[in-house]
């Protein structure tokens, strides 16, 4: 593209230019270098910035779409997870949610009432014994890992759908059989033990832990158990 050197509008097919210096000169403007030189400057900064965000866009994109299938690959983790956090913390509220469905945990709540003791009221006092009950084993902390997966089918699967649809009238999709080790910090030192949990995938509320076919850790066990 070329410019007039006059007025710096860009020239017509002819090498015209309608201002009026161009006119009185009667001549047809020669580009000018230097306009010509900062458009295209101009352009080419231009396409840099664009791809440098279209580079930044892509990059963006991959990183959130590789999260995503990470997180649903690793979703069966979450409620053994959660179940450790709810006992480390004193914290019932985290244990239901990794063990219970939204209508059962509802249920819990009528049954609390129906013993006159409200909602808030009961999650505390379980609270208490769950730190109660980890303060009398000398626990500090439980931390866990996770070492294999195993898909349950045939009779182990049809358990678990069994027990979910007899406790909580839930439908399951898919269940694991998860091997993990579990690290518990006494006071005096610290225990590591291994085995196996199981964890179903239920059609309205996600993974949760059950302990229907679970190996049963004491340690564990005794500290998820609701008043």
């Amino acid at each position: 593209m070329a410019y007039c050197k006059y007025c710096g509008n860009e020239l017509d097919k002819n090498g015209k230019c309608t201002c009026a210096e161009s006119k009185k000169s009667g001549k047809p403007e020669a580009p000018s270098k230097s306009s010509s030189a900062s458009v295209a400057a101009a352009d080419n900064k231009t396409k840099k910035i664009l791809i440098i965000v279209c580079v930044c866009l892509v990059v963006t994109l991959i990183g959130f779409f590789a999260g995503l299938i990470y997180g649903a690959s690793n979703a069966y983790k979450r409620p053994i997870r959660e179940m450790v956090k709810g006992i480390n913390r004193g914290d019932t509220e985290r244990i239901i949610s990794a063990m219970y469905t939204e209508d059962a945990a509802a249920e819990l709540k009528v049954r609390s009432k129906d013993k006159g003791i409200s909602w808030d009221d009961y999650i505390d006092q379980n609270d208490k014994s769950i730190d109660t009950i980890r303060s009398s084993k000398n626990i500090k902390k439980i931390k866990v890992k996770f070492l294999a997966k195993e898909k349950l089918s045939g009779s182990n699967f049809t358990e678990v759908e069994k027990y979910f649809y007899t406790n909580y009238d839930a439908e399951i999709k898919k269940a694991y059989r998860v091997e993990v080790e579990f690290t518990v910090k006494y006071k005096d030192g610290e225990e590591t033990r291994s085995g196996w949990l199981n964890v179903a995938k239920t059609k309205s509320d996600g993974w949760k832990y059950t302990a229907e076919g679970s190996e049963q850790f004491d340690f564990v066990k005794d500290l998820i158990t609701l008043l």
